[in-house]
């Protein structure tokens, strides 16, 4: 029931209990007498006091009579009594010798007092029920008022706080019923468009990083290869001796190392700038996405000889071709990361097994350098985020210590594990499930 269908009913109730009270009050009939009647009965009573019928009390016709004479004690009190009950008095007299009327009492009209009574409880039983259903509407109303426009707007102010603090998924509940009912329903289509808006704002901000993350990571690789050609071609040329050239050939050399050299440092510049781009993108990834997919176990050999670029990959055993669970290009990253750490911190000969179980249907493999390792009680840390050990060749050679912390996230995300520790130097075996 809406308030105004509320506030006319109310209305109806206070007019039918005043025009009740009126139609009970008229009605009512409270010691209503004939005054012919009582007059009559007077001039009868005073003829037969005076012919000496003295009888105190009687009954002409309907109506019942009292004399209460002004001779008695008890004059005062039964006189009082009489007004009291609202009951009809007439003067009682009689004609004296000298022609004088002389008052001998009071006739006292008995009357019944029930109809003044029944008056009176109808009226309090009347305006109980007033009372009572005045106060009802009262209560209604204010449920009304509370139900329909307090409680709503109480929800209405939390569901603003609530956008207020960057919470767009409270879904504001839709009620037509109440008076804030369209209002709602349009605060909630606005909340919904800010969080799609929100939403592809998001999705737009991480592509962006992805993309840059790729790009750098991408960009990196053919970097290493412009650096590792330019080692070989430093070393191939320091070892032409140069005594047995003609002149003009050895100072082609001496110019070509220097020219060699300049593109090593630029090269180094370029991955340096590369590194600090894709570690600030990381960090505000925090996670890059990973598409896993069924890929063949050759992928692995390719992506170890594609980082092989001072010819120190060594396997020791043939890998059992099956398929797994993958996706290349984070695995090829974690591979990356582990193969340049070998060459940064060990720079020896790494040696890589494989092992298939075809009954945990999980592959392993084993990744090995023969450099100093890490210091036993940091073996537990060297994945976390940021880390980095306290050996003097860790401290001497630049990094940011995200790069295994980025090989465990990206191993986890697909389904596999990551394990380092000692052995005859620092040895790392990823966990691969198979199809």
């Amino acid at each position: 029931m809406k308030i105004r269908n509320m506030v006319i009913l109310f209305t109806v109730i206070i007019v039918g209990a005043y025009l009740a009270a009126i139609t009970t009050i008229n009605t009512s009939q409270i010691n209503q007498v004939d005054i012919t009647e009582i007059n009559q009965v007077t001039k009868t009573i005073e003829q037969n006091w005076n012919a000496g019928d003295t009888k105190k009390s009687g009954t002409k016709g309907e109506l019942a009579y009292q004399i209460a004479l002004v001779t008695e004690e008890t004059y005062q009190a039964v006189l009082f009594d009489a007004i009291k009950n609202h009951q009809t008095i007439i003067d009682l007299t009689k004609t004296a010798a000298d022609g004088q009327q002389e008052m001998l009492g009071k006739i006292i009209f008995l009357t019944d007092g029930n109809e003044e009574t029944a008056l009176k409880r109808n009226l309090i039983v009347l305006i109980t029920l007033t009372f009572g259903l005045v106060l009802l509407m009262v209560y209604l109303l204010l449920g009304k008022v509370h139900t329909s426009i307090l409680k709503p707007f109480g929800v209405m102010k939390a569901f603003a706080k609530k956008i207020a603090d960057g919470d767009l998924e409270f879904r504001l509940p839709m009620d037509r019923g109440n008076y804030f009912g369209a209002f709602t329903e349009s605060f909630d289509l606005m909340r919904e468009e800010l969080r799609k808006a929100r939403q592809g704002e998001y999705q737009a901000n991480i592509s962006k990083k992805e993309l840059v993350a790729e790009l750098s990571h991408d960009i990196k690789t053919p970097v290493a290869t412009i650096k590792a050609i330019c080692e070989l071609l430093e070393i191939k040329l320091a070892t032409v001796k140069k005594e047995d050239l003609p002149g003009s050939t050895a100072t082609t050399i001496s110019e070509s190392i220097e020219k060699i050299t300049v593109i090593d440092a630029k090269a180094d510049i370029i991955d340096a700038l590369i590194s600090n781009l894709f570690h600030a993108t990381l960090e505000e990834l925090e996670m890059l996405k990973v598409n896993v997919s069924e890929q063949l176990s050759t992928v692995i050999v390719s992506m170890f000889k594609e980082m092989d670029h001072f010819g120190k990959i060594r396997f020791k055993n043939e890998l059992t071709e099956c398929l797994i669970f993958c996706d290349p290009l984070r695995l090829s990253q974690v591979i990356d990361n582990i193969i340049s750490n070998s060459y940064k911190y060990a720079n020896t000969d790494i040696d890589i097994w494989f092992d298939l179980d075809k009954t945990d249907k999980n592959l392993t493999i084993k990744i090995k350098d023969y450099g100093a390792g890490v210091d036993p009680d940091e073996c537990p840390l060297v994945c976390e985020k940021f880390f980095r050990g306290s050996g003097e060749t860790v401290k001497n050679t630049p990094g940011s210590g995200l790069g295994l912390y980025l090989a465990r996230q990206f191993m986890t995300a697909m389904g596999g594990s990551i394990r380092c520790y000692n052995e005859e130097g620092f040895t790392v075996e990823l966990g691969i499930k198979v199809v």
